[in-house]
């Protein structure tokens, strides 16, 4: 099945091997599964506790439409990044914000402190979709795969596979929260999860 995946190729142009085809659809299936399935718990547990959010999510679903899915999965992501640093490693001399950085210095932009810039994203501490209805997410704003070339593989099959739960979620479930507090990030390993794994009651 891997020789018939075509036009995988590196940077220079050259054609990957069988091999590199295998590592690159583990690393897209395999190490996507945890992140995709926090950002999941995530979005529940925000649309549990913002249920004006949620009944306009369903409504759009039993219509057809996505355009209020989609916005609620890039504020959840901008709100609740699964990682909230990415780490890049310099390859020749750059400036950022009036400071000169070496080739080989590691440099690692924070995507919690990026998405919570109020220049960016007034109120940014509030669950807002209607913000990405307005404007679509900045290349350099809204960071919550990383960037650049080394921009997370599976970004737009995560975001597919949240849209598909969210919806089948959604219309056949009424959603509230377990508890009347909102959960806390916890940090496991190098993701940022619900504190409680985001318990709702399904009915």
């Amino acid at each position: 099945m891997l020789s018939l995946l075509v036009a995988a190729r590196h940077e220079d142009g050259s054609s990957m091997s069988d091999e590199e085809m295998r590592d690159e659809l583990l690393t897209l299936l395999v190490a996507g599964h945890e992140t995709t399935a926090t950002s999941l718990a995530w979005a529940v547990e925000r649309l549990s506790r913002h249920p004006d959010k949620l009944e306009r999510l369903r409504a759009e679903v039993e219509e057809g439409g996505e355009e209020y899915l989609t916005a609620t999965i890039q504020e959840t992501l901008r709100l609740r990044p699964v990682i909230s640093i990415v780490l890049r490693r310099l390859t020749e001399p750059v400036e950022i914000g009036g400071y000169e950085l070496p080739a080989g210095v590691s440099v690692a932009p924070c995507v919690y402190l990026a998405h919570r810039n109020p220049a960016v994203y007034p109120e940014p501490e509030r669950f807002l979709p209607e913000r990405f209805l307005e404007s679509p997410p900045g290349t350099y704003t809204w960071i919550p795969f990383g960037g650049g070339v080394r921009r997370c593989l599976g970004a737009s099959f995560a975001q597919f596979e949240m849209a598909v739960v969210l919806k089948e979620l959604v219309r056949r479930h009424g959603i509230r929260p377990a508890s009347s507090r909102p959960e806390r990030v916890f940090r496991r390993a190098i993701t940022e999860t619900p504190r409680h794994n985001a318990r709702v009651v399904l009915s």
